[in-house]
C-alpha cells in the first residue's frame, strides 16, 4: 500500500505541474475570451464595479493552488487503488520486471480512463460548450470508460484462453492486440457523438492546445504512477527476497 501511495504523490505532483505550466494557461486564455463575450461596456463595468465592492470569493490563484492540491490528493488515491489492482492482475501483466508490468498496468489505465474518452469526447476549455449537455457528456464519459474495462478485460480473457490451449505467447498478444484494435475502433465509430457549438470567437489552436496539454497531464500522472510504482515494487520485492534467503533453514536431525 505505501508503494501505490508514493507513486500516487509523485504521479500526483507530476501531473499538477503540467496544470500548472501547461493547461491553466490555455484555461486563463479561455476565460479572456468568455468574458470579452459576455456582455457590453455597461454591463462589464456594473459588474466590475460590483465585484469590487463585494470582494472576489475565490482568486484565479486560489483556483489554481486548489486545483494542483486536488491533483495531488487524488493523484495519490488512485495510487493505492493501483497498487492494489497491481496486486492482484500482476501475473497477467505482461513484462518480465516490477517496473515493466507496473508501466504496462499505467498504459492500460491511461488508455481506459483518458485516451479513450478524450477522443471521444474531447475535453473543452471554459469558453466552449453547452452547459446543458454536461449530463450527457458525464454520461458519455463513464460509458466509455466502461466499455474499455470491458474491452480490456476481453483482450486478457482471450489470451488466458489461448494459453490454457497451449498457444505461443507470440500467438496470443497478436490475437489479444487484434482484438483491441477491432473493439477500439467499433467503440469510436458506434459511439453516439455530443455536438459541441465552438464560438467563432475561441481561435481552434486554443482548444486544439488545451486539448493536447490536458491529455498530456494524464499521461503524465498515469506514466509516472506506473514507473515509480513499478520500481518501489521492484525494490520491496528484492528486500523480502533477501530476508527470505537470509533465514536460517532447519537443519533434520
Amino acid at each position: 500500500m505505501l508503494t501505490g501511495l508514493g507513486a500516487g504523490a509523485a504521479a500526483g505532483i507530476s501531473s499538477a505541474a503540467v496544470l500548472l505550466l501547461a493547461v491553466e494557461p490555455r484555461i486563463d486564455a479561455a476565460i479572456a475570451i468568455e468574458e470579452g463575450n459576455s456582455g457590453g461596456h455597461a454591463h462589464s463595468h456594473e459588474a466590475a464595479a460590483g465585484a469590487h465592492d463585494q470582494g472576489e470569493l475565490v482568486t484565479r490563484l486560489q483556483q489554481q493552488i486548489g486545483g494542483a492540491v486536488t491533483v495531488i490528493i487524488v493523484a495519490a488515491l488512485l495510487g493505492l487503488a493501483f497498487a492494489v489492482v497491481y496486486a492482484r492482475v500482476r501475473h497477467r501483466l505482461p513484462g518480465s520486471t516490477e517496473v515493466g508490468r507496473s508501466v504496462a498496468l499505467g498504459v492500460l489505465g491511461f488508455t481506459a480512463f483518458a485516451l479513450a474518452p478524450a477522443l471521444i469526447l474531447p475535453a473543452n476549455p471554459p469558453a466552449v460548450g453547452d452547459p446543458d449537455t454536461v449530463n450527457q457528456r458525464t454520461a458519455g464519459y463513464l460509458l466509455v470508460i466502461l466499455l474499455t474495462i470491458v474491452l480490456t478485460i476481453a483482450v486478457f480473457a482471450l489470451i488466458r484462453s489461448l494459453a490454457k490451449r497451449g498457444v505461443s505467447s507470440e500467438t496470443r498478444w497478436v490475437a489479444g492486440c487484434l482484438l483491441g484494435i477491432v473493439g477500439a475502433v467499433a467503440i469510436l465509430i458506434l459511439f453516439p457523438r455530443v455536438d459541441t457549438e465552438i464560438p467563432h470567437e475561441v481561435p481552434a489552436a486554443l482548444i486544439w492546445e488545451f486539448r493536447v496539454s490536458s491529455l498530456g497531464q494524464l499521461a503524465a500522472m498515469w506514466g509516472v504512477l506506473g514507473l515509480v510504482h513499478g520500481v518501489l515494487a521492484g525494490r520491496l520485492h528484492t528486500s523480502r527476497s533477501r530476508r527470505r534467503a537470509s533465514k536460517p533453514r532447519p537443519v533434520a536431525v
